[in-house]
């Protein structure tokens, strides 16, 4: 069983103002809210779904396109598009240990709210988002 750090993280900088070096779990904060509205507009079919592969693994790629051509499928059959406006909400993260970051957010719009949750993992190549769930 593992211990996760519960206080809330600190601003995205260090005191004396200089920028957090990449591999520091607290940067991941500063992503979590463009590639939660990134990933719901890959599902919306509103954005290409290529649009995040350099931040998440190939499993959640494949999970977003399929959504995005169940979309696009739907939106076929009914006429219906989905509003463009969303507002990201209430971002937490949760440090986990020093190469896992897990995060939540809501994704609001006109007609739904949306709860998103990731998991990061530092990866030689840099942070990378393993696990996404939009629901």
């Amino acid at each position: 069983m593992t211990t996760t750090d519960q206080r809330p993280l600190p601003a995205a900088t260090l005191t004396d103002g200089a920028a957090l070096a990449p591999e520091d779990p607290r940067s991941v904060e500063r992503m979590v809210e463009p590639v939660a509205r990134f990933a719901v507009e890959i599902v919306r079919d509103m954005r290409p779904e290529n649009a995040l592969a350099r931040v998440v693994t190939p499993e959640v790629a494949t999970m977003l396109a399929r959504r995005a051509r169940l979309t696009r499928r739907l939106r076929d059959s009914t006429g219906r598009t989905p509003s463009r406006r969303m507002q990201v909400t209430g971002v937490h993260t949760c440090i986990v240990n020093e190469t896992t970051v897990e995060a939540s957010c809501v994704i609001r719009d006109l007609d739904r709210a949306r709860f998103l949750a990731m998991r990061w993992e530092l990866r030689h190549t840099g942070w990378r988002v393993t696990v996404l769930e939009i629901g």
